[in-house]
């Protein structure tokens, strides 16, 4: 389980938000743009504003009224697991229908259904994990809470906060022609990555689950990405101009 690889957890039930106490980023942007030397699975799927339609056990489902960022579509309905007790989450068992909420959200790892004992969580579905900044409040068309500060409690309008989440989002390296610095091929021999510009790079990629499946130097000539599985991966490079990050869909 990939917990275990990157948190240092302990049960407490007493704790109000969640059992698990774990490392993590202590501000939304940095959750939504870590340190490259830091566990690329803390980086949300989709970051949105969502408004409570119902409840399922440990979890809610929601109806997504705005995004910030990825794939969800607007009043799309999708259902997101929290912590039964036992899980490196946030409590989202007892909300009222109709509050609204911005979270930023990952693919659920299906933990639930081994660590509390069900059969409930399903492909498809999210999770609102603890190990991070990934929700803030929400309030007379506002957000507040540690955006940019630790332990700040920082205001702003939903326009702004969707400027910011582009902001935490960039590459981190300054093009002066704006050309992409990452290329993407999608052609009959699969899925292919490369730079724009050949230098030597710390290269990177990790899969949904925030498992590493390639840790490597290259040069960024053309990269095939063949050995991987088709799906959804985060591609990190690392040069001497900054970290560029990259969702890479393989098909």
């Amino acid at each position: 389980m990939r917990h275990l690889c990157f948190l240092l957890c302990f049960w407490s039930l007493m704790n109000p938000v969640s059992a698990c106490s774990c490392f993590g980023p202590h501000t939304f942007c940095e959750t939504l743009d870590p340190p490259y030397d830091e566990p690329q699975w803390w980086i949300p799927s989709d970051v949105v504003m969502a408004v409570v339609v119902g409840n399922e056990a440990y979890g809610v489902d929601v109806r997504i009224a705005r995004v910030f960022s990825g794939t969800l579509e607007l009043d799309s309905e999708i259902r997101v697991w929290g912590d039964c007790g036992a899980l490196c989450r946030r409590y989202v068992s007892g909300m009222n229908e109709g509050d609204t909420v911005v979270w930023a959200l990952q693919p659920t790892d299906l933990s639930g259904n081994f660590i509390c004992g069900t059969e409930l969580e399903s492909k498809g579905e999210y999770q609102l994990s603890v190990c991070g900044v990934y929700a803030l409040a929400y309030g007379n068309g506002q957000v507040t809470g540690p955006i940019t500060t630790e332990s700040g409690t920082e205001m702003m309008t939903l326009d702004q906060l969707e400027s910011l989440v582009t902001g935490c989002l960039s590459t981190g390296i300054k093009e002066v022609n704006e050309k992409d610095p990452m290329i993407v091929l999608q052609g009959p021999n699969g899925t292919a990555i490369a730079m724009a510009t050949l230098e030597r790079v710390k290269l990177r990629v990790s899969d949904a689950a925030g498992r590493t499946c390639i840790d490597r130097d290259w040069d960024g000539s053309i990269l095939s990405l063949d050995v991987l599985q088709t799906g959804a991966y985060f591609v990190s490079v690392q040069s001497n101009l900054g970290t560029l990050r990259r969702k890479v869909v393989v098909e």
